[in-house]
């Protein structure tokens, strides 16, 4: 499901979990987040579920890069250490190089078996690679032209 900037990604992750639980049909449910979709308050609110209902099945992956459609997330809401918040939601907290696939990777296979949700939190870097996308916030929305398709497939040979 896409659930766009509104954060309800994690809720319908949360029902999802529930449902599998619920049906003992036991499986992995993974939701993918940005860092600034987690201003949200539906994520919290999901998160505090999650927990509650120890899900331990959920696994959130946060794309952490500082950015969001706005601008740096620091500056349109500050979310301080996710680590700290994740792990004061009642949540297992890997964090992980989200460029590095054995990284990733390891991040995967580090995923508990029990109670807690697990979120992953996976640095990143907006647009790493294409010099004129890296850490542009303007990246988030814009529409590249065949030249900058170009020049961007170039320089990730």
């Amino acid at each position: 499901m896409s659930s766009g900037s509104l954060g309800m990604g994690l809720s319908f992750g949360v029902g999802v979990a529930l449902s599998s639980r619920l049906k003992n049909n036991p499986f992995r449910t993974f939701v993918l987040m940005g860092d600034g979709e987690v201003n949200e308050g539906s994520v919290w609110e999901a998160s505090m579920s999650a927990a509650h209902y120890k899900l331990g099945s959920l696994v959130a992956i946060i794309d952490n890069n500082g950015m969001q459609s706005d601008g740096k997330v620091r500056e349109v809401m500050d979310t301080c250490s996710l680590e700290k918040k994740w792990d004061s939601f009642g949540w297992h907290v890997i964090v992980t190089d989200g460029h590095d696939t054995d990284s990733l990777g390891g991040a995967f296979g580090k995923i508990p078996f029990g109670d807690k949700p697990t979120v992953i939190i996976a640095r990143t870097v907006k647009g790493k690679g294409v010099s004129f996308m890296e850490n542009a916030v303007e990246w988030h929305h814009s529409a590249i032209t065949q030249d900058q398709f170009e020049r961007a497939m170039k320089e990730m040979a």
